[in-house]
């Protein structure tokens, strides 16, 4: 069975990693951008420069272990650049570009270190949110650890001011809390199964078996956090475990992910 991994941080990805997740039959990820090599006063040629090591050097890294690596753009919530003005008027170009398959991951984190400042950061949300639009490229949202249906509510009300599709819009580490108000929007609800994040492989089955499988998504979000590489696979024989159809799992962990994303 084909695997798909939609949500990871690649450059945290060591070759033992990828070597895993070839074996485990994972033919296909999702990279976003995460924090470039500066922690702190990030420019906005480091962002796009991010994206372009992912799109090569990653790209043709994970190659040699048969994995695809198909590549979002955005300006992140976690490394917002000091010229922030400057990478939104440098993105939509990017973004345009066939080889970006979304805009990830984008949102609000209280935490955020390079901008705590929420405001600001709903500032260059807003943006991101009509680039995605004029693009029609799928947006992944990314979802604060604690009070979740909160701020699914918060998202909701911009998706439908700024006019996007919900059929394009994905959020992101969902758990019990908010699975279903996700799906039920018609958005795309994905499950982060990491170990920073509390969610197991188990837990990611079970909230599969009992909410809407069309419109679920499983994703490791390797990055710096505890993470494991292996979430996708271990997903996969928990639903087995738990008495799920091979069908559905395929769905879930391969068909799902090709269709949020429009791949081909």
């Amino acid at each position: 069975m084909q695997l798909m991994d939609c949500h990871l941080h690649i450059a945290a990805l060591n070759q033992r990693d990828l070597e895993l997740m070839a074996l485990a039959n994972i033919k296909a990820v999702v990279a976003h951008i995460a924090e470039p090599d500066a922690a702190t006063n990030i420019k906005s040629e480091d962002t796009f420069s991010f994206v372009d090591r992912m799109l090569n050097f990653h790209t043709w890294r994970a190659a040699k272990y048969c994995i695809d690596v198909h590549v979002c753009a955005c300006v992140s919530m976690v490394a917002v650049p000091i010229d922030w003005q400057v990478a939104l008027e440098r993105l939509p170009a990017c973004v345009a570009r066939p080889e970006i398959v979304g805009m990830g991951e984008v949102g609000l984190e209280p935490n955020s270190i390079t901008c705590p400042d929420l405001a600001i950061q709903e500032k260059i949300l807003r943006g991101q949110l009509d680039i995605a639009r004029d693009c029609n490229k799928p947006i992944i949202f990314h979802t604060p650890l604690t009070d979740k249906p909160k701020w699914v509510d918060r998202y909701r009300g911009m998706i439908e001011e700024h006019g996007l599709d919900p059929d394009k819009v994905i959020i992101d580490h969902v758990d019990p809390t908010d699975v279903t108000q996700v799906t039920d929007l018609g958005y795309w609800a994905a499950i982060s199964v990491q170990p920073f994040r509390k969610v197991r492989a188990i837990d990611a089955a079970e909230m599969v078996r009992a909410g809407d499988a069309r419109r679920i998504l499983v994703d490791s979000d390797c990055g710096l956090p505890e993470s494991d590489s292996l979430a996708i696979p271990r997903t996969a024989l928990e639903l087995r475990r738990l008495g799920v159809a091979d069908e559905t799992i395929h769905q879930v962990l391969w068909h799902n992910p090709r269709k949020a994303y429009s791949l081909p």
